[in-house]
């Protein structure tokens, strides 16, 4: 029976592993490092109790270390990425090498007599067991367990304390997962049993974790969503689970509808109310949600002095499944004070080429952040870019415009620099996955293949804008994909050209992608701090960047410091 409990227990980790690497979206490497490591301990569990040798039985026993040293990391690692909390790099790697040592421990037994002075294999009642006399250095092995249990309870009450800025099932399920890891450890220690009840609990452990994992992916399908949504500043939205459960809002609808901060629970059904809201929209949205006719037509709502468009859309795996749903609303004021106005079929013609219009470009502005989301989610040294420098060029964009005339930039030309920004990229999409996703600096040969992302970029840009958005914004945008690495000595790429033959809309890029590239980690660097990173552009004014838009760019610091300073309380990166 022992054995083919273990047996059960290592198919099930094999069978749930791969149901979740089929079925994510994203892999999350930690997530799949846990599972690797319970089916080594559910291994070396199996070949100790199913084997009559005791060399066989000492392999399965280095599997079961391997997992036993490495699954409470990943776990305690998962746990703190699922809540937000932050844990310490030096901390990570110092336990790594602490587990790293105790599995080299390990390898001695049978051999030397440091770890166990004994060992020998039994035979229970139909299955096989380890009796061991442990040695000194086998303390390691308790004070790593005694680190991992005290680092589990500690981030566990942690993420209890914030239960309030997290979903509450999310909280719930982790914490049963810590209990149970903890209590099923404690038992196997105290009953000093041949049989791992720790195998049970890891493994249950790995269903709760694809259960919160198939739940969060939720709020990741959101991200692009809020992007684009967010840069609009005339439109707000609503995410619910399929069971009509709040996930999120942005802050637009968040400052329209100030109870949503006040009344509604994350992860829970909006409560029935009195308020507009709940009347107008949250009971028509619970009525619509699940008919695919109600759910094309949209409904204008007036709010104060102000109309809105609300409009339901499914949130789907493929074709078939619904996950959730969106409840976006767009303002709608100006348009319907023109409709009030209309007296004619000419007027009324004009005012549908006009929404249409706008449906096209809004269809176009997604389908190039889907793109430039898409190129970015390939390269693994810089997550978050895109919406990091866009942000950066709107500040750098507001103090050129408080400097006045100096550039002669307008108001129109610095905002559509702005919205073109997350298109500076789009090149990369050319470059092989073998150069992009490299960890570390690239040669010179693939160097030189990166090095045409710029000219790429320009020509899927024109191809994706041309016939649709306006020729100004056009040659903005090409311009910044096309020039944004050039120099102002002539030392860039990938035209060489200097100084002012560059185009201004790139030199201002340049200035934001350098920035985030000097701020932010990479794979092949530490990030550097503000006094470094603005060091060093002042040191590359008329080398490297226009040396007067760069006087402009560094008076910005102060903004620039706190909206990092925000990115790096919300994420890392």
């Amino acid at each position: 029976m022992v054995q083919a409990f273990y047996l059960v227990v290592l198919i099930a980790s094999l069978g749930i592993t791969g149901f979740f690497l089929l079925r994510a979206r994203q892999i999350d490497t930690v997530f799949v490092f846990f599972e690797i490591n319970v089916i080594m301990n559910s291994l070396g569990r199996y070949m100790i109790a199913g084997t009559q040798s005791l060399d066989v039985a000492l392999i399965g026993n280095t599997f079961l270390y391997l997992g036993a040293c490495y699954c409470p990391l990943a776990l305690i690692i998962e746990i703190t990425q699922m809540c937000e909390i932050k844990f310490p790099r030096w901390l990570k790697y110092s336990l790594l090498i602490f587990s790293t040592a105790v599995v080299c421990l390990s390898l001695s037994i049978g051999k030397y007599n440091f770890y166990y002075k004994s060992v020998r294999l039994e035979q229970g009642e139909g299955y096989s067991y380890l009796v061991k006399t442990y040695g000194p250095w086998h303390m390691t092995y308790l004070v790593l367990t005694g680190i991992y249990a005290a680092l589990l309870i500690y981030y566990l009450i942690y993420a209890l304390r914030r239960r309030s800025r997290m979903p509450v099932r999310t909280v719930s399920v982790i914490a049963i997962l810590g209990v149970l890891v903890i209590f099923t450890y404690i038992l196997e220690r105290l009953l000093h049993a041949h049989i791992s009840y720790l195998s049970a609990g890891y493994l249950i452990a790995m269903v709760l974790l694809v259960v919160i994992h198939n739940h969060t992916e939720l709020y990741d399908m959101t991200a692009n969503i809020a992007t684009s949504v967010e840069k609009t500043h005339q439109q707000g939205y609503l995410i619910f689970d399929e069971k009509l459960r709040f996930i999120k809002g942005n802050n637009y609808i968040k400052e329209l509808f100030p109870e949503i901060l006040t009344d509604w629970k994350m992860d829970a059904p909006v409560p029935p109310s009195d308020s507009f809201l709940y009347r107008n929209v949250i009971s028509w949205f619970q009525e619509v949600c699940n008919d695919e006719d109600a759910l094309k037509e949209s409904k204008i709502i007036q709010y104060k002095d102000s109309y809105y468009e609300v409009q339901v859309r499914q949130i789907a795996r493929g074709t078939k499944r619904v996950e959730g749903f969106v409840v976006e609303f767009v303002d709608r004021t100006m348009e319907n004070r023109y409709l009030n106005k209309i007296k004619n079929y000419n007027e009324d013609l004009q005012k549908e080429v006009a929404r249409q219009t706008e449906h096209i470009l809004h269809i176009q502005e997604m389908t190039v952040l889907g793109l430039a989301t898409m190129v970015e989610s390939r390269d693994n040294s810089t997550g978050g870019h895109i919406r990091r420098t866009s942000t950066v060029v709107g500040i750098f964009a507001k103090r050129l415009l408080e400097e006045g005339t100096k550039y002669n930039l307008s108001k129109d030309f610095l905002k559509m620099v702005e919205k073109a920004a997350p298109m500076h990229d789009l090149g990369k999409i050319v470059v092989d996955d073998r150069i992009l996703r490299k960890q570390g600096r690239f040669t010179e040969e693939e160097f030189e293949e990166m090095k045409k992302h710029p000219v790429e970029g320009a020509r899927i840009v024109g191809s994706i804008l041309e016939d649709v958005e306006s020729k100004e914004f056009v040659d903005i945008a090409v311009n910044m994909a096309r020039y944004h690495h050039e120099k102002w000595d002539g030392q860039g790429y990938p035209t060489g050209k200097a100084g002012e033959d560059i185009p201004i809309e790139a030199r201002i890029m340049a200035l934001a992608d350098v920035l985030d590239a000097l701020v932010s980690e990479r794979c092949y660097k530490e990030a550097y701090s503000y006094d470094e990173v603005f060091s060093i552009i002042e040191d590359s004014l008329g080398s490297h960047f226009d040396p007067e838009l760069g006087k402009v760019f560094l008076e910005c610091r102060s903004e620039l410091e706190t909206f990092y300073d925000e990115v790096k309380s919300e994420e890392h990166f």
